[in-house]
């Protein structure tokens, strides 16, 4: 079996200037500097913001080669410095889901997997997500298991969530 642990939050260094704040390429080298041992490792991170209000997920990817090598490209720092833009305040944060116990070939297929999970996790959190693939919802729901709408679980949901170890 393929096993990842959570790592994080860790506070991202941002360049502040006249209008708004960056994410630079200086502030990833820095960002690594503190962290050598996880920028070598694989697996899914969770781009996000910590105000007084609690977390938000802005964005998710996945690392199949190394964090170090993944999480910053040009391209993810242009999604983290839109999400900087329309975020008035609030400490831009990444969670880490790193790849822990390596078995087999399976490792890219379970990354992947475990990033379409974290995508529709996100997409609860927030549905302005800045992911652009794997973000359409199933159009089907389980009322008191999943998707399900307000109000109160039935007895029989709350069975089945017991039987499935749902929380």
């Amino acid at each position: 079996m393929t096993t990842f642990t959570v790592v994080g939050p860790f506070d991202v260094p941002v360049t502040k200037r006249k209008v708004g704040r960056t994410i630079a390429p200086a502030n990833a080298t820095e960002f690594w500097a503190k962290r050598p041992a996880l920028a070598k490792n694989r697996g899914c991170y969770v781009f996000g913001f910590r105000a007084a209000k609690g977390m938000k997920p802005v964005y998710v990817g996945k690392a199949t080669k190394t964090f170090e090598q993944e999480t910053f490209t040009d391209h993810k720092r242009n999604k983290y410095n839109d999400a900087l833009a329309d975020q008035a305040k609030g400490t831009p944060i990444l969670f880490f889901i790193a790849l822990t116990k390596k078995k087999g070939p399976t490792n890219k297929l379970a990354i992947d997997e475990v990033e379409s999970h974290l995508i529709q996790l996100g997409l609860k959190a927030n549905k302005n997500l800045a992911n652009d693939r794997k973000t359409k919802v199933p159009l089907w729901s389980i009322n008191g298991i999943v998707r399900s709408g307000t109000g109160r679980p039935t007895e029989s949901a709350k069975s089945l969530r017991t039987c499935l170890k749902l929380k």
